[in-house]
């Protein structure tokens, strides 16, 4: 067997850090006179190096490296580098990763274009969605005075739900986060009197359905 055949399958390793200390000295001095093998340690390297950046890094539980390596490596008396131990270094890459988006909760970020009533032309905003949790955005928006209020509501099927209320500054802009949308159907605002309402006075001037 060359020298090649011995540490081809060590790139995927070496570059996941799956490598012993004696097996990562051997193969360093392997790659310095192995053109394929450098070339291949660079084709790899854009990958490896984009999966630990991909979410919040966490660190995993107990043992799971150790647990890992012993289902996939042989016994060490007969032990040689193989694609067994890039895979393996790969799929323990792959859990830590998963683990971090199952701790983050894996969610995306949703955004959706808000509908204006007509009598507010220059008015617009959007709604965006993480989990459980929206914040919508809207400029050019008519100050109400003090009279008056902005007040968000939940549709929940056949009703609406009071969420809370806001006003905007002299630029128009109104920034309101909304804590809880499991479940809700739409998200719109009508104008009330101060200190809000518990049913909608008229239709509603911002709408986002879900």
């Amino acid at each position: 067997m060359s020298d090649h055949e011995r540490h081809r399958d060590d790139v995927g390793a070496y570059l996941l850090g799956a490598l012993n200390d004696l097996e990562r000295q051997a193969f360093q001095r392997h790659l310095r006179g192995c053109a394929d093998c450098q070339e291949e340690l660079e084709r790899l390297r854009p990958a490896a190096d984009a999966l630990p950046g991909s979410v919040e890094q966490l660190a995993p539980p107990p043992g799971l490296k150790r647990r890992l390596m012993a289902e996939v490596d042989p016994p060490r008396m007969s032990r040689r580098p193989t694609r067994w131990v890039a895979v393996a270094a790969v799929l323990l890459l792959g859990l830590v990763v998963g683990f971090g988006i199952s701790q983050l909760g894996g969610d995306e970020t949703r955004t959706l274009t808000a509908t204006v009533a007509k009598a507010m032309p220059r008015a617009g905003g959007e709604l965006q969605i993480r989990g459980d949790q929206a914040t919508l955005r809207l400029h050019d928006m008519p100050d109400l005075g003090s009279a008056r209020v902005y007040q968000v509501w939940l549709q929940h099927g056949d009703r609406m739900v009071p969420a809370r209320t806001f006003e905007v500054g002299r630029n128009g802009v109104g920034d309101v986060a909304l804590q809880d949308v499991r479940g809700a159907d739409g998200v719109y605002v009508t104008r009330e009197a101060r200190g809000g309402a518990q049913v909608p006075s008229e239709n509603p001037i911002v709408s986002v359905p879900l």
